[in-house]
């Protein structure tokens, strides 16, 4: 029983590597993933340059003459585009932003109104309390967490650049 599910699992895995790349021009980026000058945001990005280099982030921004990779530490990268040859876009990461905000949303506000407080407990206490609608968003978290789930089953959009 076991191992008939692992290697279920393991086929479902394997589904978006199967996929082929869509062949386009560098030009043809904003036909196929989005106008120049916007971001691709929330998702697991990763470009691979010519020389087999992977580059990989959380964000990408077109443009017409490079393409800019943002990483999960605040730091980008900018690849000229004579020098990009793939560019994958995963929907993995999209949903966790979401849980962040639930669980950081709350602490928030009572962390702006005690900042300058005598009597923290009792300032967090209250504020806890009147903020209490925003502890909503805490049981929205594993909603959030399937959906991410379910995105690592999404096979990525592979786009294959031809020079």
């Amino acid at each position: 029983m076991r191992t008939e599910l692992v290697v279920v699992l393991a086929a479902i895995g394997c589904v978006g590597t199967a996929q082929a790349a869509e062949r386009i021009r560098y030009e043809e980026i904003p036909n196929h993933i989005g106008p120049f000058g916007t971001y691709i945001a929330w998702r697991g990005i990763a470009v691979i340059t010519v020389d087999g280099v992977k580059h990989s982030g959380r964000q990408l921004l077109l443009q017409p003459d490079h393409l800019r990779v943002f990483r999960k530490d605040d730091d980008w990268e900018d690849l000229p585009s004579d020098h990009v040859a793939r560019i994958e876009i995963r929907q993995r990461g999209r949903f966790l932003t979401y849980a962040e905000m639930a669980f950081s949303l709350p602490l928030f506000f009572p962390a702006i109104e005690c900042e300058d407080s005598h009597h923290p407990v009792i300032c967090w206490t209250i504020s806890s309390v009147a903020f209490s609608p925003v502890w909503a968003t805490v049981a929205a978290t594993p909603f959030f967490l399937a959906a991410e789930g379910v995105t690592f089953f999404i096979p990525p959009k592979v786009y294959e650049i031809v020079h």
